[in-house]
């Protein structure tokens, strides 16, 4: 499928972005759907933490306010 989309991208990125995207999906998922009520008190944290060493993982760099 990555071949078909991306011709130029190495395996090992694709695989490294449907992972994060995957990662980041279930994420939002639990944020959304409560799974983490009265497991993570500060959510917003947690999640910014999360979804930027998924991003690094993928060779972003996440901003900063």
């Amino acid at each position: 499928m990555a071949a078909g989309l991306a011709p130029g991208l190495p395996p090992a990125v694709a695989t490294a972005l449907v992972t994060a995207w995957a990662q980041l999906y279930g994420l939002v998922g639990f944020e959304l759907f409560g799974p983490f009520n009265r497991v993570v008190e500060d959510r917003e944290t947690f999640f910014r933490h999360a979804a930027g060493q998924l991003a690094k993982e993928v060779g972003l760099v996440p901003t900063r306010r």
